[in-house]
Protein backbone atom coordinates (compact mmCIF):
# COMPACT_ATOMS: atom_id res chain seq x y z
CA UNK A 1 0.00 0.00 0.00
CA UNK A 2 1.29 3.42 -0.94
CA UNK A 3 2.18 5.75 1.96
CA UNK A 4 1.59 8.84 -0.13
CA UNK A 5 -2.01 10.04 -0.04
CA UNK A 6 -3.64 10.08 -3.50
CA UNK A 7 -4.98 13.07 -5.41
CA UNK A 8 -8.70 12.71 -6.04
CA UNK A 9 -10.22 14.38 -9.10
CA UNK A 10 -12.08 13.57 -12.31
CA UNK A 11 -8.78 13.37 -14.23
CA UNK A 12 -7.77 9.73 -14.67
CA UNK A 13 -4.28 8.21 -14.95
CA UNK A 14 -4.23 8.86 -18.71
CA UNK A 15 -4.88 12.57 -18.20
CA UNK A 16 -8.43 12.43 -19.56
CA UNK A 17 -11.31 14.12 -17.78
CA UNK A 18 -13.96 11.55 -16.82
CA UNK A 19 -16.62 14.28 -16.52
CA UNK A 20 -18.11 14.41 -20.01
CA UNK A 21 -20.65 16.83 -21.47
CA UNK A 22 -23.45 14.31 -20.92
CA UNK A 23 -22.48 13.40 -17.33
CA UNK A 24 -24.17 14.72 -14.20
CA UNK A 25 -22.48 12.62 -11.52
CA UNK A 26 -19.10 10.89 -11.72
CA UNK A 27 -18.01 8.64 -8.87
CA UNK A 28 -14.29 8.56 -8.07
CA UNK A 29 -13.01 5.35 -9.64
CA UNK A 30 -10.67 4.21 -6.82
CA UNK A 31 -11.44 2.95 -3.32
CA UNK A 32 -8.06 4.12 -2.02
CA UNK A 33 -9.29 7.23 -0.17
CA UNK A 34 -7.33 7.83 2.99
CA UNK A 35 -6.66 10.55 5.56
CA UNK A 36 -5.15 13.73 4.09
CA UNK A 37 -6.16 12.76 0.55
CA UNK A 38 -5.99 15.78 -1.74
CA UNK A 39 -9.34 16.58 -3.35
CA UNK A 40 -9.23 18.70 -6.51
CA UNK A 41 -12.56 20.12 -7.70
CA UNK A 42 -12.56 21.83 -11.08
CA UNK A 43 -14.79 24.62 -12.35
CA UNK A 44 -18.42 23.73 -13.10
CA UNK A 45 -18.14 20.95 -10.52
CA UNK A 46 -18.94 20.26 -6.90
CA UNK A 47 -17.71 17.29 -4.90
CA UNK A 48 -19.97 15.39 -2.52
CA UNK A 49 -18.18 13.27 0.10
CA UNK A 50 -20.14 10.39 1.55
CA UNK A 51 -18.78 8.42 4.53
CA UNK A 52 -20.39 5.06 5.23
CA UNK A 53 -23.43 6.06 3.18
CA UNK A 54 -23.92 9.49 4.81
CA UNK A 55 -23.01 12.81 3.20
CA UNK A 56 -20.46 14.64 5.31
CA UNK A 57 -19.56 17.56 3.06
CA UNK A 58 -20.02 19.36 -0.24
CA UNK A 59 -16.90 21.02 -1.68
CA UNK A 60 -16.75 23.86 -4.20
CA UNK A 61 -14.12 24.34 -6.91
CA UNK A 62 -10.56 24.31 -5.50
CA UNK A 63 -8.19 22.07 -3.52
CA UNK A 64 -9.28 20.42 -0.26
CA UNK A 65 -7.84 17.95 2.26
CA UNK A 66 -10.09 15.03 3.23
CA UNK A 67 -10.25 13.56 6.73
CA UNK A 68 -11.37 10.00 7.48
CA UNK A 69 -13.37 9.20 10.64
CA UNK A 70 -11.15 9.47 13.74
CA UNK A 71 -11.36 5.91 15.05
CA UNK A 72 -7.88 4.38 14.69
CA UNK A 73 -8.69 1.07 16.45
CA UNK A 74 -11.59 0.17 14.13
CA UNK A 75 -9.63 1.36 11.13
CA UNK A 76 -6.67 -0.86 12.08
CA UNK A 77 -8.74 -4.07 12.23
CA UNK A 78 -10.74 -3.13 9.15
CA UNK A 79 -7.58 -2.60 7.16
CA UNK A 80 -6.31 -6.01 8.22
CA UNK A 81 -9.55 -7.60 7.01
CA UNK A 82 -9.57 -5.79 3.67
CA UNK A 83 -5.80 -5.95 2.99
CA UNK A 84 -5.06 -2.33 3.77
CA UNK A 85 -8.05 -0.57 2.12
CA UNK A 86 -11.45 0.30 3.51
CA UNK A 87 -13.72 -0.42 0.50
CA UNK A 88 -16.04 2.55 -0.14
CA UNK A 89 -15.60 3.83 3.41
CA UNK A 90 -15.35 7.22 1.75
CA UNK A 91 -17.10 7.91 -1.54
CA UNK A 92 -16.31 11.00 -3.57
CA UNK A 93 -18.91 11.95 -6.16
CA UNK A 94 -18.31 14.83 -8.55
CA UNK A 95 -21.48 16.65 -9.62
CA UNK A 96 -21.60 18.85 -12.72
CA UNK A 97 -23.00 22.35 -12.14
CA UNK A 98 -22.84 23.33 -15.81
CA UNK A 99 -25.91 24.00 -17.92
CA UNK A 100 -27.32 20.86 -19.53
CA UNK A 101 -30.01 20.06 -22.06
CA UNK A 102 -32.25 17.00 -21.92
CA UNK A 103 -34.98 15.82 -24.27
CA UNK A 104 -37.99 13.61 -23.70
CA UNK A 105 -40.23 12.28 -26.45
CA UNK A 106 -43.28 10.10 -26.78
CA UNK A 107 -46.72 9.68 -28.34
CA UNK A 108 -50.03 11.09 -27.11
CA UNK A 109 -53.52 11.53 -28.62
CA UNK A 110 -55.88 14.34 -29.48
CA UNK A 111 -59.59 14.40 -28.71
CA UNK A 112 -60.26 12.51 -31.97
CA UNK A 113 -57.67 9.85 -30.95
CA UNK A 114 -55.17 11.06 -33.55
CA UNK A 115 -51.73 9.89 -32.47
CA UNK A 116 -49.35 12.85 -32.02
CA UNK A 117 -45.60 12.48 -31.61
CA UNK A 118 -43.95 15.09 -29.39
CA UNK A 119 -40.47 16.04 -28.25
CA UNK A 120 -39.72 18.36 -25.33
CA UNK A 121 -36.37 20.06 -24.70
CA UNK A 122 -35.54 21.46 -21.27
CA UNK A 123 -32.47 23.21 -19.92
CA UNK A 124 -31.33 22.95 -16.31
CA UNK A 125 -28.50 23.20 -13.79
CA UNK A 126 -27.86 21.30 -10.56
CA UNK A 127 -28.63 23.61 -7.62
CA UNK A 128 -28.28 21.15 -4.72
CA UNK A 129 -25.68 18.40 -5.39
CA UNK A 130 -26.30 16.65 -2.07
CA UNK A 131 -30.02 16.36 -2.74
CA UNK A 132 -29.36 15.02 -6.25
CA UNK A 133 -26.94 12.37 -4.97
CA UNK A 134 -29.48 11.22 -2.38
CA UNK A 135 -32.37 11.19 -4.87
CA UNK A 136 -31.02 9.22 -7.82
CA UNK A 137 -29.71 5.69 -8.11
CA UNK A 138 -27.07 4.44 -10.51
CA UNK A 139 -25.19 1.18 -10.51
CA UNK A 140 -22.09 2.25 -12.42
CA UNK A 141 -19.62 5.09 -12.01
CA UNK A 142 -21.71 7.70 -13.84
CA UNK A 143 -25.18 9.19 -13.85
CA UNK A 144 -25.93 10.84 -17.19
CA UNK A 145 -28.35 13.38 -18.66
CA UNK A 146 -29.99 10.56 -20.62
CA UNK A 147 -30.70 8.71 -17.39
CA UNK A 148 -32.32 11.83 -15.95
CA UNK A 149 -34.43 12.25 -19.12
CA UNK A 150 -35.63 8.65 -18.77
CA UNK A 151 -36.52 9.35 -15.13
CA UNK A 152 -38.53 12.47 -16.05
CA UNK A 153 -40.14 11.04 -19.19
CA UNK A 154 -43.37 9.81 -17.48
CA UNK A 155 -43.87 13.27 -15.95
CA UNK A 156 -43.49 14.93 -19.35
CA UNK A 157 -45.88 12.45 -20.96
CA UNK A 158 -48.56 13.06 -18.32
CA UNK A 159 -48.25 16.83 -18.70
CA UNK A 160 -48.54 16.72 -22.50
CA UNK A 161 -51.48 14.31 -22.42
CA UNK A 162 -53.54 16.26 -19.89
CA UNK A 163 -53.79 19.14 -22.38
CA UNK A 164 -53.58 17.31 -25.71
CA UNK A 165 -56.33 14.80 -24.90
CA UNK A 166 -58.86 17.62 -24.52
CA UNK A 167 -58.27 19.48 -27.81
CA UNK A 168 -59.03 18.59 -31.42
CA UNK A 169 -56.45 18.29 -34.16
CA UNK A 170 -57.32 21.73 -35.53
CA UNK A 171 -56.83 23.32 -32.09
CA UNK A 172 -53.51 21.65 -31.22
CA UNK A 173 -51.17 24.38 -32.39
CA UNK A 174 -53.42 27.13 -31.03
CA UNK A 175 -53.00 25.53 -27.59
CA UNK A 176 -49.26 24.93 -27.88
CA UNK A 177 -48.54 27.49 -25.15
CA UNK A 178 -50.81 25.60 -22.74
CA UNK A 179 -48.88 22.39 -23.35
CA UNK A 180 -45.59 24.20 -22.79
CA UNK A 181 -46.81 25.77 -19.54
CA UNK A 182 -48.12 22.44 -18.23
CA UNK A 183 -44.85 20.64 -18.99
CA UNK A 184 -42.74 23.44 -17.47
CA UNK A 185 -44.79 23.49 -14.26
CA UNK A 186 -44.58 19.72 -13.79
CA UNK A 187 -40.87 19.58 -14.60
CA UNK A 188 -40.03 22.47 -12.29
CA UNK A 189 -41.82 20.81 -9.37
CA UNK A 190 -40.23 17.40 -10.00
CA UNK A 191 -36.73 18.82 -10.51
CA UNK A 192 -36.81 20.92 -7.36
CA UNK A 193 -37.40 17.75 -5.36
CA UNK A 194 -34.11 16.28 -6.59
CA UNK A 195 -32.00 19.45 -6.39
CA UNK A 196 -32.20 20.64 -10.01
CA UNK A 197 -33.17 24.11 -11.24
CA UNK A 198 -35.18 24.29 -14.48
CA UNK A 199 -34.03 27.16 -16.70
CA UNK A 200 -36.32 26.87 -19.73
CA UNK A 201 -38.61 24.40 -21.45
CA UNK A 202 -40.02 24.29 -24.98
CA UNK A 203 -41.84 21.97 -27.36
CA UNK A 204 -39.53 21.27 -30.29
CA UNK A 205 -41.75 18.75 -32.07
CA UNK A 206 -45.50 18.13 -32.10
CA UNK A 207 -46.95 16.46 -35.19
CA UNK A 208 -49.20 13.53 -36.20
CA UNK A 209 -47.42 10.20 -36.08
CA UNK A 210 -49.04 9.06 -39.34
CA UNK A 211 -47.27 10.37 -42.46
CA UNK A 212 -50.51 11.09 -44.32
CA UNK A 213 -52.05 13.03 -41.45
CA UNK A 214 -48.81 14.97 -40.99
CA UNK A 215 -48.72 16.03 -44.66
CA UNK A 216 -52.39 17.05 -44.62
CA UNK A 217 -51.78 19.22 -41.54
CA UNK A 218 -48.84 20.84 -43.32
CA UNK A 219 -51.00 21.62 -46.35
CA UNK A 220 -53.71 23.05 -44.10
CA UNK A 221 -51.11 25.32 -42.51
CA UNK A 222 -50.43 26.78 -45.97
CA UNK A 223 -54.05 27.87 -46.26
CA UNK A 224 -55.25 24.97 -48.39
CA UNK A 225 -58.79 23.75 -47.72
CA UNK A 226 -59.34 20.25 -46.38
CA UNK A 227 -60.53 18.61 -49.62
CA UNK A 228 -57.67 20.04 -51.64
CA UNK A 229 -55.19 19.02 -48.93
CA UNK A 230 -56.44 15.43 -49.10
CA UNK A 231 -56.16 15.45 -52.91
CA UNK A 232 -52.63 16.86 -52.68
CA UNK A 233 -51.56 14.07 -50.34
CA UNK A 234 -53.14 11.40 -52.55
CA UNK A 235 -51.46 12.94 -55.58
CA UNK A 236 -48.14 12.80 -53.75
CA UNK A 237 -48.62 9.09 -53.00
CA UNK A 238 -49.65 8.37 -56.59
CA UNK A 239 -46.68 10.28 -57.99
CA UNK A 240 -44.29 8.25 -55.81
CA UNK A 241 -45.69 5.14 -57.55
CA UNK A 242 -45.35 6.72 -61.04
CA UNK A 243 -49.11 6.84 -61.49
CA UNK A 244 -49.93 9.07 -64.51
CA UNK A 245 -53.19 10.16 -62.87
CA UNK A 246 -51.34 11.99 -60.05
CA UNK A 247 -51.68 15.39 -61.73
CA UNK A 248 -55.38 14.88 -62.34
CA UNK A 249 -55.86 13.95 -58.69
CA UNK A 250 -54.13 17.15 -57.66
CA UNK A 251 -56.28 19.26 -60.01
CA UNK A 252 -59.47 17.36 -59.22
CA UNK A 253 -60.30 16.55 -62.88
CA UNK A 254 -61.07 13.14 -64.43
CA UNK A 255 -58.27 11.16 -65.98
CA UNK A 256 -58.54 9.80 -69.52
CA UNK A 257 -55.92 7.61 -71.22
CA UNK A 258 -53.98 9.25 -74.05
CA UNK A 259 -55.25 6.97 -76.82
CA UNK A 260 -58.81 7.85 -75.92
CA UNK A 261 -58.05 11.60 -76.14
CA UNK A 262 -56.51 11.35 -79.63
CA UNK A 263 -59.38 9.29 -80.91
CA UNK A 264 -58.12 5.80 -80.24
CA UNK A 265 -60.12 3.04 -78.67
CA UNK A 266 -59.75 0.91 -75.60
CA UNK A 267 -60.68 -2.75 -75.32
CA UNK A 268 -64.30 -3.01 -74.24
CA UNK A 269 -64.95 0.71 -74.78
CA UNK A 270 -67.72 0.00 -77.27
CA UNK A 271 -69.72 -1.74 -74.59
CA UNK A 272 -69.62 1.37 -72.40
CA UNK A 273 -70.85 3.78 -75.12
CA UNK A 274 -74.63 3.72 -75.53
CA UNK A 275 -75.90 3.17 -79.05
CA UNK A 276 -78.83 4.91 -80.55
CA UNK A 277 -81.50 2.63 -81.91
CA UNK A 278 -82.25 3.28 -85.58
CA UNK A 279 -85.84 4.07 -86.36
CA UNK A 280 -87.58 1.44 -88.36
CA UNK A 281 -88.68 2.55 -91.75
CA UNK A 282 -92.37 2.64 -91.97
Amino acid sequence: MSIRAPVISTINEQGRDEMGANDLIVKYHSVDVRTRSRLIVYSNQKAVVRVQGQITGVFDAGAHDLQTPANPVSQFFSRLQYSGNLPWEIEVLFVSTARHEARSEGVSQTKELVAMRYQVAYFFTVSDPAKLVNSVQFGELKYTVDALAAFLSPIVDQSVSQVLNLVSLREVYANLHKITDAVAASLRSAMEEIGINLIACRIVRLEPEDDTMRRIVQYLALGVDTLQAVRARLAEVMASKSDPAATNMMLGVPYYPVNLIVGGSLPGLEQLIPRREEKKEQ
